[in-house]
């Protein structure tokens, strides 16, 4: 690989990672140089680019003939793909994931966090007010998502377009900084976190995302015991119900009566399942697969969160591979899956399982390949190396 690409939230610190990343490699940065040189492409001045940055059309400009956007993309579409051609470049917001589209050997990052930790990070940063930083970040947010979403699509932001989605709030900037370059780089320095004590890793994944292999390969590179089914049928066991019973309210959603009901068998699913996810997490070494162990586990400064997403290309292409069976019935697979685990994650936890904000880091197994089981190995061995 020789491009990054960083798109960043307001505050989730994409500009200094940029900088880190681009010396830890030795690469050119472009960043608000891609508005300059755009400008010079389009042979009009800076500033009036840089009323058109990163924000969608007006009103106004929708009725003109040559919307004045036209000049703005076509400017840094040419500037990314000349950055790009030369290679060795961090190329940070502007599009410039979207305007290189598939182009190979490009890494694309997302830095995402809480508005509210932002917002207090950048009062620190600029000696602004909370509510000042509060106010700066909810605008930012809402002029980058409508440019996003109005050139690009409502994809744009979904995490299946780029290869890795950090959450800063609980991933350090040197960590995204050496996970990136140790994928560019294609080496993995070995961390002291494989002696840690107490490692806990949960793994969120989509049905065809994490392919059959992902969890008992990297549970086998960590060095621990994988908890799938298992978790299942030590439930089972622990409620004196057969394991077919419990298969069909397993990571289903709920109403609320069936939840709080007193004795319901949803009720004491839920129950056991809490019980015996904080059991194993104290008892350390334990990679916990769904089940929304990421949430049960949020507050335990030894637990790793990680999901795993795909294309739907992907996803459906692994499930057909799996499954043996047609396309169309992959999708349904696909579709019922994801609808049961989104319902699942809403009705017991209140949480959208969807969001990067839920999780440590989320890896597109689908667009990195084999490179994710390292990627996600030296991410969690850092963190464990850290809170030792």
């Amino acid at each position: 690989m020789n491009v990054i690409t960083i798109t960043r939230e307001y505050g989730a610190g994409g500009g200094e990672v940029a900088r880190k990343l681009a010396e830890a490699l030795g690469w050119e940065l472009l960043d608000r140089e891609l508005l300059h040189q755009a400008a010079e492409v389009e042979h009009v001045p800076d500033a009036e680019l840089e009323r058109l940055d990163e924000k969608a059309l007006t009103m106004g400009d929708r009725f003109r003939l040559h919307p004045p956007h036209q000049k703005y993309l076509h400017g840094l579409k040419a500037v990314v793909e000349t950055a790009a051609e030369r290679g060795n470049v961090v190329l940070v917001g502007r599009a410039a994931r979207h305007l290189l589209s598939e182009r190979p050997g490009t890494l694309h990052l997302r830095l995402v966090a809480p508005k509210l930790w932002r917002a207090q990070r950048m009062s620190q940063v600029e000696s602004w007010s909370l509510d000042e930083s509060l106010a700066r970040c909810t605008e930012t947010d809402r002029v980058r998502s409508r440019f996003a979403r109005y050139f690009f699509g409502d994809k744009a932001t979904q995490s299946a377009q780029y290869d890795l989605v950090f959450n800063t709030e609980r991933v350090p900037l040197d960590d995204v900084v050496a996970v990136a370059a140790a994928i560019v780089r294609g080496t993995w320095a070995a961390t002291p976190g494989r002696s840690a004590p107490r490692r806990v890793l949960t793994l969120s994944r989509e049905l065809g995302a994490g392919e059959q292999g992902f969890p008992p390969t990297l549970g086998q590179r960590l060095g621990m015991p994988v908890y799938d089914r298992e978790l299942l049928e030590q439930e089972a066991v622990r409620l004196g119900v057969p394991e077919t019973e419990l298969e069909k309210i397993d990571e289903r959603g709920a109403g609320i009566f069936q939840r709080f009901h007193p004795g319901s068998i949803y009720q004491r699913y839920f129950e056991a399942l809490v019980q015996l996810m904080h059991e194993l997490s104290q008892r350390g070494d334990a990679m916990l697969v769904g089940r929304g162990g990421n949430r049960i586990l949020r507050d335990d400064p030894r637990a790793f969160h990680v999901r795993l997403v795909a294309p739907m290309p992907v996803r459906v292409r692994r499930v057909m591979e799996y499954r043996w069976v047609q396309e169309n019935i992959a999708k349904k697979l696909i579709a019922d899956s994801d609808s049961r685990r989104s319902s699942f994650c809403e009705s017991y936890f209140g949480l959208d399982w969807s969001s990067p904000l839920e999780y440590d880091l989320t890896v597109n197994s689908g667009r990195l390949g084999p490179t994710a089981v390292e990627t996600v190995e030296l991410a969690a061995e850092r963190h464990w190396s850290r809170v030792h």
